[in-house]
């Protein structure tokens, strides 16, 4: 495998501006609304709406700068984080979180799971807040070739394999640095889905896909920011279409995103 890793950089050496920085996210992207990721948040989350419409009971956790929603239509969508910021309805800890058993329909993440320092607790507790039937949505990184370059140059996050992703007491990520980031991690948990079955039995893989590619090097960063030309709706289209293809033809090298349905039993 070319760059296998582990790789972690420190994030105050990225070359990105504003790092994590949500209020800055939020603030940029509400003054100027790029329409690149504008775009690129529509593919991130319209496709959740078809599993949600008519919950009542559907939390986001990781919620950050809270753009999701501008994207979800439920209007019972309740946004969950770490940190309080006005936008934030609850503040939540996705490893002790405040929702008891089966007490919601839906769990949305977004970019959030490979932070995690324990991504297996999650998954158990997970499947104890969802009802029977209800949904784990999962947007995610894949770490392709050309994520782990990216990570390289712009000195931002990182990835390890080395580490036991189903194990809840071995952490995944850098316990000193809760925005620390392995990028491996979505991999490790859910590329193999019968392996995914037999830690989690009460939880089933009903949709795993990998996505993205050029869309999100024209976005200019969700969270982060880097300049880039904003391009009309009709390319960014034909960039999308082109992204699919990629992703599907060569994914181990090009596609950066990866979705995720997962369904607890009835």
């Amino acid at each position: 495998m070319i760059l296998p890793g582990p790789y972690f950089a420190p994030m105050l050496d990225s070359s990105l501006k504003d790092v994590g920085n949500a209020v800055v996210a939020r603030e940029r992207f509400f003054r100027c609304r790029p329409r690149n990721l504008d775009y690129l948040l529509r593919q991130r989350y319209e496709w959740m709406n078809g599993y949600i419409a008519g919950l009542t009971r559907v939390v986001e956790f990781g919620a950050g700068a809270g753009l999701s929603r501008e994207y979800i239509s439920n209007p019972k969508l309740i946004l969950t984080d770490y940190e309080t910021h006005p936008w934030i309805d609850m503040q939540a800890d996705a490893l002790n979180p405040p929702f008891g058993p089966e007490s919601l329909d839906a769990i949305i993440c977004s970019h959030m799971i490979h932070h995690l320092a324990f991504p297996a607790k999650f998954m158990r507790l997970a499947a104890s807040m969802l009802r029977p039937g209800g949904y784990l949505l999962i947007q995610e990184v894949h770490c392709s070739l050309l994520l782990r370059v990216l990570m390289r140059v712009l000195k931002i996050e990182g990835w390890s394999y080395d580490v036991d992703v189903f194990n809840e007491d071995t952490a995944t990520n850098n316990l000193a640095d809760p925005w620390s980031g392995n990028n491996a991690v979505p991999d490790l948990l859910f590329t193999d889905t019968h392996e995914f079955s037999r830690r989690f039995p009460n939880l089933e893989i009903i949709r795993n896909e990998l996505c993205e590619c050029l869309v999100v090097l024209l976005a200019g960063g969700v969270t982060a920011h880097r300049r880039t030309l904003q391009l009309p709706e009709w390319i960014l289209a034909a960039t999308k279409r082109l992204d699919d293809g990629i992703a599907a033809l060569l994914p181990s090298t090009f596609a950066l995103g990866r979705r995720v349905v997962v369904r607890k039993a009835r």
